[in-house]
């Protein structure tokens, strides 16, 4: 059985990594059976120094491995002799070559990076800036002046290098550019590699942390369908950022699998068509957001590349993707999985036979039950809150935040979702809604979700939320531009479909935008402060 499997037998993608596991084994000593992520990532980018790592979709620049390494290396070898090996440290990048340098050698070096989005608002940059201390932050140039400034009012004063190649020469200036010597010196798998900050949609963002173990089990899962190794596909393309859990995905398995990255540091819609048509990706992985702009800015020979797209993030309404089917060629695999970062990645990716409504079935590197509120586990065809079990990929905790983890855990040591699922006969599964989001009224459970979605199926609704009042649900409407919609509008749908008790009993605000994360998901915590106080004000 492959290391990384707990349940069935081992696909090609797993076989594949345990041949680079067994011969970085036969370069050890006898009695060290370690290996670290950073060791893999080193190994196999110094194997296939020659390949394409990525291409720069702003600037068309082909980069090779070698040519990350000679950046990467120097920047761990510095940080090392700085001091910061065990360190935490800030990434508040974009995607290019000199973010995916200073990625890499991040972790080649042993510090621990938190990545930070670059749209990051002062509030969330001071939050994590005197939650986690980091001692340096790697940035852009035009960031520099707004972090000084906040910094000048924080406790923790860490020192500022911009990722550019002037600042990143003078940076690893005292240090050998040699890349054929260097080695990697920590290779305990239980250690943490990097840290990323957690939605935020309910309280303040966390910190999740990662470790070299959990990622290397992850490695694998993004071409779970695929046959051909090494390279399952040829150009991958990365739209999402750095504190997204999908980047470090395939920043960490395209090198492994020897697969090119396609990024930009600009993706705006009209960016990234011109690149998809000058560079022609064969796989995508997309937010629903996303998705649903490139269905309807995108052409059929736009996309005509694309063999694989996988969409994540959030469960896609059945029009955009058979909007995005209707775009995309007749024979590619679309199909929306499921993951999260407390998983270190994906828990299910849905083969090229999964309808579109269904996220595939659990893969085979956790033990999984469905269980109702009572924590009893349900048949099949009935709904329960997805517990998981992996002595492989599960969160090592948060940072600072013992009780957020431990909230989060079964009696016995299981992880709550907080996604509610059935599964069919198969084993298929089916996302319902998110447990985690449920409120009271009158002693029912109130879905959030379930609400927003009939709300929502009102024309010119653009975006809705519903959140908890002292007098029942509320709701909070963003309209559609030169659309004229009323809360009788609104209230006759919610009571000609739902039961008595979900009724909007707390009101309707239309407002002209709601809270939302750092991640662009929206905030529920905000969300129910904000619609309170319109509410409130309007009484």
């Amino acid at each position: 059985m492959s290391h990384a499997v707990l349940r069935g037998i081992a696909n090609k993608a797993q076989i594949y990594l345990d041949g680079i596991l067994e011969t970085l084994l036969l370069s050890k000593h006898e009695n060290d059976i370690n290996i670290s992520l950073s060791e893999i990532l080193l190994h196999c980018m110094n194997a296939n120094r020659s390949g394409i790592f990525m291409i720069n979709g702003s600037t068309n620049e082909y980069i090779s491995n070698e040519e990350i390494l000679k950046m990467a290396i120097p920047i761990a070898r510095a940080l090392i002799t700085k001091g910061y090996s065990g360190k935490h440290v800030m990434v508040i990048l974009r995607n290019d070559q000199y973010m995916a340098a200073v990625y890499y050698g991040l972790i080649f070096s042993g510090a621990i990076p938190i990545l930070i989005d670059p749209n990051s608002t002062d509030y969330e940059f001071t939050h994590f800036n005197a939650l986690i201390g980091p001692k340096i932050i790697f940035c852009e140039q035009k960031k520099v002046a707004d972090i000084t400034e906040i910094l000048g009012k924080c406790i923790n004063k860490p020192e500022i290098v911009v990722a550019d190649c002037n600042a990143i020469n003078k940076f690893t200036e005292n240090v050998s550019s040699n890349i054929d010597k260097f080695r990697i010196t920590h290779v305990n798998v239980e250690i943490p590699v990097l840290m990323l900050p957690t939605s935020g949609s309910t309280g303040l963002p966390k910190a999740a942390i990662l470790s070299h173990g959990a990622l290397i089990a992850q490695l694998p899962t993004l071409w779970t369908h695929h046959s051909r190794f090494p390279r399952p596909t040829n150009i991958a393309m990365l739209v999402s950022t750095a504190q997204w859990m999908t980047h470090t995905s395939l920043m960490l398995a395209c090198p492994v699998y020897q697969t090119t990255l396609l990024m930009t540091p600009t993706p705006n819609i009209d960016c990234l068509l011109k690149m998809i048509r000058q560079h022609k990706p064969t796989w995508a992985l997309l937010g629903p957001t996303f998705a649903n702009t490139l269905a309807t800015a995108a052409s059929t020979d736009d996309l005509a590349s694309l063999e694989t797209v996988l969409t994540t993030g959030a469960k896609p309404g059945p029009d955009i993707m058979k909007s995005l089917k209707r775009k995309l060629p007749q024979n590619v695999n679309l199909c929306n999985g499921y993951g999260t970062t407390e998983t270190h990645g994906f828990i299910t990716i849905p083969d090229k036979d999964t309808p579109f409504e269904s996220n595939g079935k659990i893969l085979n590197i956790f033990e999984y039950k469905l269980c109702n509120e009572s924590g009893e586990e349900v048949g099949q065809n009935e709904h329960g809150q997805l517990y998981l079990r992996s002595e492989l990929c599960m969160l090592q905790g948060y940072y600072k935040n013992i009780k957020a983890y431990e909230e989060c855990l079964s009696n016995d040591g299981w992880w709550k979702t907080g996604d509610i699922f059935y599964q069919n006969n198969d084993g298929t599964m089916f996302f319902v809604e998110r447990q985690k989001f449920w409120f009271k009224y009158l002693n029912y459970q109130i879905s959030p979700e379930e609400l927003e979605a009939v709300i929502g199926s009102v024309a010119g609704v653009k975006e809705c939320v519903v959140v908890e009042t002292d007098k029942g649900p509320a709701a909070g409407v963003v309209k559609q531009p030169n659309y004229d919609i009323s809360e009788n509008d609104i209230n006759n749908i919610v009571n000609s479909t739902l039961s008595e008790y979900k009724r909007l009993r707390g009101g309707i605000a239309f407002v002209t935008s709601l809270p939302r994360t750092h991640s662009g998901k929206l905030h529920r915590a905000d969300c129910r402060s904000y619609i309170n106080k319109v509410l409130g004000c309007l009484e």
